[in-house]
């Protein structure tokens, strides 16, 4: 891994906010926050003035409409979603908005992972108009679904989509289509989850002053989060506030998988001014911990089970489901783990005269549909390439995909469209489903274009660190003014520093499989002082013959906090370690 530092911000940026540490400024320029408005709003989110107004969205107010005349005529209204955390917490939110605004004739519709691919198909669609549903509300999914959506009407159903993927190159016939990706739409913020455009439907449809969409804003921090939306923008009051909510939340689903996870919310300050409840919860308890559950139901059972702990207003019942979705979440991990050294085993075999690849395309009957997407993402994390992960079954080819920044999935796929059965995504991470009889042609098109996008290019994966730090530079202080920047996240990363020329004090590997590495590390600052601190690198078990006491290393690393037994210590994060030339 290459490491860069980002370069100094200018002494005039400096000079323009006196204000502020010279650390916290060029953090600001590291994230292109270059003006005070900016600035501002990025330290002051403020959930009265930065959410901005559900009807600016494009045909928001025929959504609205139509769902106020199912009500008046008790038309059965079925929300459809998708089975990852994002489209069980955007069915979720409006099937609560629903019910709180009392409507009763209502159900919904989770397609199976292994058996049903993402968005409508028509099998559910002749299901759902034979069994009486008359509007369709879609969350994060059907913005590509033309043809499915033209049977629905064909049977007498109407259908909103609400969504936040690239529409489609045929605009979908519905009666309303709630996406801000929509040409045409002028809505401030693009990019919001699937939930976070489900979250605006709930708001268009509630009272203005209605507390209910307050309690709304666990879930849609939750999807926001574990479906790596950027956390900058509108998304940043909306987990900023999610937070808050969650550590108080009302729904009985989300309180028992918290305690399954062995997390205890607390609220540490609730400011009166209408700013967001500080609290013990960050990004990583919905990214890393709850997020992953409710994946976990899908990828080895059925999506509903997390869907139903949500919605859930029996303690008894959450219980249940909480325990069975933690139990879901450890069997996906053990056998993710073992399905990722299979890869690794062809992988190497592959490259073994230290070839680095341009594109991992592997595939296997063997491999669940439901753990492809997390391989791929492990897999193109470690190569640093785009890797697109299948399975087969029969004559079908399901994929996964994940990719890096020079290479844009979506732009790629749309050039060989005619050879899938059904595509989509994001430029990063997207999925095909295509007969085997197609596959190599599709490998010959792909490696094609991604020869001719990456040509020449260093593949390298590079980690961005934001300063250089000193033995004076790691103080409580410092650390107080870095979570200013909280909530973190996709574009709004935890900042990452590096340090030179640590003697490592002591070491050993910790973790199932010795996976993970303990330091004890001696920083050396001016004047011949010194100081000890602990450090945890996750995952760099495998260095740990290469390193022994009194070693020099540098790191990359982030500043974080253990705190055990009433006492709170500075350590180090390690992201990446080199020993010192």
């Amino acid at each position: 891994m290459k490491w860069q530092v980002r370069p100094k911000a200018p002494s005039a940026f400096f000079k323009q906010f006196p204000e502020f540490s010279s650390l916290i400024v060029q953090l600001l320029y590291n994230r292109d926050l270059k003006t005070q408005k900016q600035i501002d709003e990025f330290f002051n989110s403020d959930f009265q003035t930065d959410i901005h107004d559900p009807f600016l969205l494009k045909e928001m107010d025929k959504a609205v409409k139509r769902i106020k005349e199912a009500i008046e005529k008790q038309d059965k209204i079925t929300v459809y979603g998708d089975f990852d955390a994002d489209g069980i917490c955007s069915s979720a939110i409006i099937y609560l908005t629903l019910k709180e605004l009392g409507i009763k004739n209502i159900n919904t519709y989770i397609p199976n992972r292994e058996e049903e691919n993402h968005g409508l198909n028509n099998k559910s669609i002749k299901y759902l108009a034979k069994n009486g549903t008359k509007l369709i509300i879609t969350v994060d999914c059907a913005s590509s679904d033309s043809e499915e959506i033209d049977l629905a009407n064909s049977l007498g159903v109407d259908v909103i989509i609400t969504d936040h993927h690239i529409v489609g190159k045929k605009v979908p016939n519905a009666v309303a289509l709630v996406n801000p990706w929509q040409k045409g739409d002028k809505y401030p913020f693009k990019k919001l989850a699937g939930a976070g455009v489900a979250y605006k439907l709930a708001c268009a449809l509630l009272p203005l002053e209605d507390p209910f969409k307050k309690w709304l804003l666990d879930l849609t921090a939750l999807a926001t989060v574990a479906d790596v939306m950027p956390i900058i923008g509108e998304n940043r009051t909306l987990v900023k506030y999610g937070l808050g909510v969650l550590a108080q939340t009302k729904w009985l689903g989300l309180k028992e998988l918290m305690k399954v996870s062995n997390i205890t919310p607390e609220i540490i300050e609730n400011p009166l001014n209408g700013k967001a409840p500080l609290t013990n919860l960050d990004v990583y308890t919905l990214g890393f911990v709850l997020g992953p559950r409710l994946n976990a139901a899908s990828r080895v059972d059925h999506a509903d089970g997390a869907f139903n702990l949500l919605i859930s207003n029996n303690k008894k019942e959450a219980k249940g489901l909480a325990q069975k979705i933690n139990q879901n979440n450890s069997l996906r991990q053990s056998v993710t783990e073992k399905l990722i050294k299979e890869i690794e085993i062809i992988l190497k075999e592959k490259f073994s005269n230290g070839e680095y690849p341009k594109i991992i395309l592997e595939g296997n009957p063997n491999w669940p549909v439901g753990l492809i997407g997390l391989m791929a993402g492990k897999i193109a994390d470690k190569y640093g390439c785009p890797t697109i992960v299948y399975n087969q079954k029969g004559n079908l080819i399901n994929a996964s995909c994940r990719s890096i920044p020079q290479f844009n999935l979506i732009k790629a796929f749309d050039k060989c469209a005619d050879l899938f059965i059904d595509y989509g995504g994001h430029k990063a991470a997207a999925g095909f489903m295509m007969k085997k009889s197609k596959l190599d042609q599709f490998k010959n098109i792909f490696y094609k274009l991604i020869e001719k996008e990456l040509k020449d290019q260093d593949l390298t994966p590079v980690l961005k660190i934001d300063a250089e730090l000193f033995l004076e530079d790691i103080n409580w202080s410092n650390y107080d003014k870095i979570q200013m920047f909280a909530p973190f996240g996709k574009d709004n990363h935890s900042p990452k520093f590096l340090t030179k020329n640590l003697e490592i004090f002591n070491l050993r590997t910790v973790g199932n499989g010795n996976k993970h590495l303990k330091i004890e590390l001696i920083i050396f600052g001016k004047e011949g002082k010194a100081k000890k601190f602990n450090a945890i690198a996750f995952g760099l078990g495998d260095k740990e013959p290469l390193l022994k006491k009194g070693n020099l290393i540098n790191i990359v690393f982030e500043i974080i906090v253990n705190q055990w037994n009433g006492r709170r210590d500075l350590e180090m994060k390690i992201i990446d370690l080199k020993l010192t030339e």
